[in-house]
């Protein structure tokens, strides 16, 4: 067997440490949540009314809520589950939906006559995550 020198023995010693100083405080910081900190998310979004009417819905002029009559924009987050349903004053022009789990979602956003009625709908699927920006949403209404 063969003998070795002190200051060798620490060397490799301080190898195996280091490494496992490493890897101790990989798992550490993993389990602490350090890296991916945003689990949950928020939706937001702004929009304008336009004219059905108009052939092209990006240079159509826009209108008022009043004008159209539309009341409310739905923002509808599905899976229910860890979604739900968002609901703002139109004349508001933009929203921001309470916090929900992050992930993917099919959203649903809907502007609302004063009976609840849609008069304008667009859906999709998008992956929320931290403060997810929906756009600018131009709603044709007819």
């Amino acid at each position: 067997m063969r003998s070795q020198s002190l200051p060798s023995r620490l060397r490799r010693a301080g190898v195996v440490s280091m490494l496992g100083l490493g890897l101790g405080l990989g798992l550490g910081l993993a389990a602490a949540g350090c890296g991916s900190t945003d689990t949950t998310a928020t939706a937001y979004l702004t929009w304008q009314i336009v004219d059905a009417s108009y052939p092209n819905p990006e240079t159509a002029p826009a209108l008022t809520c009043q004008q159209k009559g539309v009341t409310t924009v739905r923002v509808a987050l599905t899976p229910a589950a860890g979604g739900g349903v968002f609901d703002f004053p139109c004349a508001n022009m933009a929203g921001e939906t309470f916090t929900v789990p992050s992930g993917i979602y099919t959203i649903q956003l809907i502007a609302l006559n004063a009976n609840f009625s849609a008069v304008a709908q667009l859906t999709f699927q998008q992956r929320l995550f931290g403060q997810t920006n929906l756009g600018h949403i131009i709603f044709q209404v007819k």
